[in-house]
């Protein structure tokens, strides 16, 4: 992974992060139809990536390569109010972009999320992903995550 380092993202980054942004919510559509992206996806990737950099309950790191953002996790610490540890990292996001793949890079930017939730106080780590996304099921696997708990749904 020589060349790739993992950094807080920043507010030049939002429209590279945006990008990578459309691109994992278009394969959530393309792996299950309950996942139908909305019209304005650019504008509500942009303003998702806006809002996380303002948050200070979620967060954004970036892998970079030769000056190109090539991959992002984004995250957030909730509380668990009524179970220890209270406080949770969740993964709601994670991407690297084709061209980088196969080389780590996702573990790297997972490892840092890690690191970074521990030092806002999260003890614990988790991932939210589309069941139907077996290449998320298998990364989170090979990197020791158990299932937690169970999301079921139905249309009103």
């Amino acid at each position: 992974m020589a060349g790739v380092s993992v950094r807080p993202a920043a507010p030049g980054d939002e429209e590279a992060v945006a990008r990578l942004v459309e691109r994992l919510k278009i394969l959530n559509e393309e792996l299950d139809q309950h996942f139908k992206v909305v019209d304005n996806l650019e504008d509500v990737a942009r303003e998702y990536v806006k809002a996380t950099l303002e948050s200070s309950n979620a967060f954004i790191l970036v892998a970079e390569e030769a000056g190109n953002i090539v991959g992002f996790v984004r995250v957030e610490v909730v509380d668990r109010l009524f179970y220890k540890p209270r406080l949770k990292a969740v993964v709601t996001d994670i991407y690297v972009a084709p061209r980088a793949r196969g080389r780590r890079i996702g573990a790297l930017l997972l490892e840092k999320a890690a690191e970074e939730a521990r030092k806002r106080g999260a003890r614990i780590i988790s991932a939210v992903y589309p069941v139907n996304n077996e290449i998320a099921r298998s990364f989170y696997e090979r990197l020791g995550f158990k299932t937690l708990q169970e999301e079921v749904y139905r249309e009103i």
